[in-house]
Order: structure tokens, then C-alpha cells, then sequence
């Protein structure tokens, strides 16, 4: 079983909560007014983005899915990180996970991070977003990067993503990376798990009253238990290292917490109070901090110094 570590909640936390109950509360009027809250969330992915003039960034075509890359200028890429976003398999890649790109890079000098700018439903149902993922790996491997020094990192449908594809590649014989991290990950279409009813009045996001999520539209005419839908139900022996991060209020927060009672070397922390992907607030927030300050020991501890 998985090592499962709670993390009590702190003053700048119910802040950052209180903010976040208050942008779902004033919704309509948001949307009536055309506020934008630019400064926390955008769905733009602009053209002339900078990651600063130490980054060096390209798109890559890789089996006709777009990817893009960033790493250091004059450091040597020994390493990779993919990165695999968030957005209900609906939203694309965009300027607001470039942020997260960069934090996953300001990590490991010699790293590189390739975000996959992975096909969308309902135009796209499943598999196709498991198959562009399972292509962007084989092509790092191919790259001259060997499996002990990939990570793979997601986010809500792109944690499941992530585990999705770590299960594929099990499942194909295909060599594990060395370890995946998953913040908020959703791995129960189903919604079997018992945080679907102790926490349906707690979370902003995805509790009573807000949209349903649009499972349909991934799942297409698969079975919502499917293992690569809901890595949930998956097969976890002699699967890689699991780094993963989930809020006690969230709707999904047995999603995590089930999923790694089968897994013996996953390492689990659960932040009290806690909403969606939180680490996403960066600096904003202690647990924010928090979590970062942990994914980036685990990659010092996984890729050394």
C-alpha cells in the first residue's frame, strides 16, 4: 500500500480557498461582465510566449501531434519530463501550463520538458490521446533518452493520462519511466469512489451545482471501467515510482487515494481543504509551495543532483 501523508491546512490555504469559492460563486456575474481573472487561469496559447532568454523553446511535430519543448540554453538535456495537461480531455495545451512547463524545468538544469499538445474530445474520443502519448514517449526513447531518466507529470485528465500511459506501456512491454507524478489525477469515470459522496457539497469545482464532467465525450462508446479511461481499475504490479498530490475537498480525491491502495511504491500527500490541481497556484498558497517544494526533492532524489 501506498505511503499516505495528510497535510494540515494553513492560513494563506483558506485564503486561496476562499478566493476560489468566491470566483465559482460569482460565475454569472463574471460571465456578465466579462471578467477575465487573467492573473489565475487562461485558455490562450499566444504565439510570441517567453520563457525568458535562458529557455530555448520549439514545437516539434512527432506522429503528426504537435509537442512542445523547452529546456536550457548551453546546458545538456540528459534528462526528460513530459508533461501532460489538465482540461477534462476537452481544453487544450495553453499559456498557463507553459507556466507549469517552466516549473517543472527550474527543476533539473539538465532537463528537458516536452508538452504534448494531445488530440481534444469529442472530435478526438479515446484512445487517441493515450496513442499520441504512448508515440511522444517511444520517440524520447528513440532520442537517445533511456527509461531511468524520463519522468512523466499530469494533472486532472492528464494525470489519468499519465497513469494511462504507464499502464499501456506495461501492458506493450514497453520499458517504464522512472517514476510518474500526478496532481488531482482523474481515474474514476465511473465514479465508484466514496469522496463522490462525502465531498459532492465541498468542492467548487466539480461538487452539486456545477457542470457534470463530460465523460462521454472521452470515453466515447468504451466502457467507463476501462483501465486506460480509468487507470483507476488498472494493474499496478511491478509498476514505476507514483509521486502524487490531491485535495481532501475534492469531488475525485478517492480517484488518488484508491488508487494508490494498490500500489506499494507510491507516495501520496493529501492537503486538508485543498481544491483541483492547487499546486497550480504556485506561489500563491503554503500547500502551493508545499507541493512543489516535494515534486522537486522527489525529482532531485529520482534524477539526482
Amino acid at each position: 500500500m501506498a505511503e499516505i501523508i495528510f497535510h494540515k491546512q494553513k492560513l494563506s490555504d483558506k485564503f486561496g480557498v476562499g478566493l476560489v469559492k468566491f470566483a465559482f460563486k460569482f460565475k454569472a456575474a463574471k460571465e456578465r461582465y466579462n471578467f477575465r481573472f487573467k492573473f489565475a487561469f487562461t485558455n490562450k496559447l499566444s504565439e510570441n510566449y517567453s520563457y525568458g532568454r535562458k529557455i530555448h523553446y520549439e514545437f516539434l511535430k512527432i506522429e503528426g501531434t504537435m509537442t512542445e519543448t523547452i529546456y536550457f540554453v548551453d546546458q545538456d538535456s540528459d534528462y526528460a519530463l513530459i508533461q501532460l495537461h489538465g482540461g477534462a480531455y476537452v481544453s487544450g495545451y495553453n499559456d498557463s501550463y507553459r507556466k507549469t512547463a517552466k516549473k517543472y524545468l527550474l527543476s533539473h538544469k539538465n532537463l528537458k520538458v516536452f508538452s504534448l499538445c494531445y488530440s481534444l474530445a469529442p472530435k478526438h474520443p479515446f484512445p487517441k490521446a493515450l496513442e499520441e502519448a504512448v508515440n511522444l514517449y517511444k520517440y524520447i526513447l528513440d532520442d537517445g533518452f533511456p527509461p531511468e531518466n524520463i519522468l512523466v507529470a499530469g494533472d486532472s485528465a492528464g494525470g489519468g493520462l499519465a497513469l494511462a500511459l504507464g499502464l499501456a506501456l506495461k501492458d506493450r512491454s514497453i520499458p517504464l519511466p522512472k517514476a510518474i507524478i500526478t496532481m488531482s489525477a482523474w481515474t474514476d469515470f465511473a465514479a465508484e469512489g466514496k469522496s463522490y459522496q462525502i465531498n459532492k457539497d465541498k468542492d467548487p469545482f466539480f461538487g452539486l451545482g456545477t457542470i457534470p464532467l463530460p465523460k462521454k465525450s472521452y470515453s466515447g462508446d468504451y466502457d467507463f471501467h476501462h483501465p486506460y479511461i480509468s487507470p483507476k481499475y488498472g494493474d499496478y504490479n511491478n509498476f514505476c515510482d507514483l509521486l502524487m498530490f490531491v485535495g481532501s475537498h475534492e469531488l475525485i480525491e478517492s480517484d488518488t487515494l484508491e488508487l494508490a491502495e494498490k500500489v506499494d511504491n507510491a507516495i501520496v500527500h493529501d492537503f486538508e481543504g485543498m481544491f483541483h490541481v492547487f499546486p497550480l497556484g504556485f506561489n500563491k498558497m503554503a500547500s502551493s509551495r508545499a507541493a512543489w517544494r516535494l515534486i522537486y526533492e522527489f525529482i532531485e532524489e529520482k534524477l539526482g543532483s
